[in-house]
């Protein structure tokens, strides 16, 4: 995928080996659990974009892709806290959106925590459903919903 220029603001490319300081960086200021790297460079290998402005970069969206079951799941999409309420998030998304329609793929999935009322709002501007809650217990009980966009109707 080629450097999409967005607006005359920012830019999406491709994430690369040399950005992940700075991932790791916005990541830590965006979740409570943290990916290691390991997981990060794993992610290269997929869908890992980021949005860049004036040479700094302001947020990132990693997702799989299975082409086998024609569907893709967004495991992390963050916007550093100072550039939020730009339209940054919703651009990482677009991106993403066009890339898996390209791919012939049939749905997105992701896992939201149900506490963010802003990112499921976001989500559900594009098209998102809730498909279900779902409840992990670790050392407290942490909801989450999980949604779904359909990109095409099956054909079987």
């Amino acid at each position: 995928m080629k450097n999409k220029q967005l607006d005359s603001q920012g830019s999406i490319r491709p994430a690369t080996a040399g950005d992940l300081e700075r991932i790791a960086e916005i990541e830590g200021l965006c979740f409570d659990t943290r990916w290691s790297q390991t997981q990060f460079a794993a992610s290269l290998k997929d869908l890992f974009l980021v949005f860049e402005e004036a040479n700094e970069m302001l947020g990132f969206l990693i997702a799989c892709t299975c082409e086998i079951a024609r569907r893709a799941i967004i495991m992390r999409l963050a916007v550093h806290p100072d550039h939020r309420h730009r339209g940054i998030a919703s651009q990482l998304i677009t991106a993403s959106l066009d890339h898996f329609r390209q791919k012939n793929l049939q749905c997105v999935e992701l896992d939201v925590d149900i506490v963010k009322n802003g990112a499921i709002k976001l989500y559900e501007k594009f098209g998102f459903k809730v498909m279900r809650v779902a409840t992990v217990n670790y050392d407290e009980d942490t909801s989450f919903l999980i949604m779904k966009l359909l990109l095409r109707q099956s054909n079987n």
